[in-house]
């Protein structure tokens, strides 16, 4: 199995471009040959997903990376490290290169793995998504797709 995993937060606008492609993606009927995962509630319940017939992850997340607003990039958690400060792991804040870390302590097995980072324009508390990101979600779409069935 293939998945294509959105996460994000619906209330920390830009955030939710993961979600929000997940969303696109279900209503335009695009799933084949992968299977979309809206992770919005908890992002520990990605190691549900790290099972021995498991293909490939991708996942996509909002991430600041120092682009411009709505530009995007793939690449793999060991290309990457967190900046973010946590007080540890907890189903109330999340960092996907720290699930990763604990899921091979905890010997899952973890499949091959790309995050599809999207430059969000703004993170703030309040629902909706920027202009910018929300009329490219079609563009995004296609790129993940073509990424998650390679």
């Amino acid at each position: 199995m293939r998945y294509l995993i959105g996460v994000g937060n619906y209330c920390a606008w830009d955030d939710s471009i993961g979600l929000r492609l997940i969303e696109y993606i279900a209503q335009e009927g695009l799933e084949r040959g992968f299977r979309a995962i809206d992770l919005s509630g908890n992002s520990l319940n990605l190691l549900n997903y790290m099972e021995a017939a498991t293909k490939h992850i991708l996942i996509v997340d909002s991430a600041k990376m120092g682009r411009r607003p709505g530009e995007h990039e793939f690449f793999k958690p060991e290309d990457v490290q967190t900046q973010k400060e946590l007080r540890g792991l907890s189903t109330h804040e999340g960092d996907l290169l720290k699930i990763l870390e604990l899921a091979r302590l905890m010997d899952y097995p973890v499949p091959p793995i790309t995050i599809m980072g999207i430059e969000p324009e703004e993170i703030k508390n309040e629902m909706g998504l920027s202009a910018t990101l929300a009329g490219r979600i079609p563009e995004y779409a296609q790129a993940a797709i073509r990424r998650c069935i390679v």
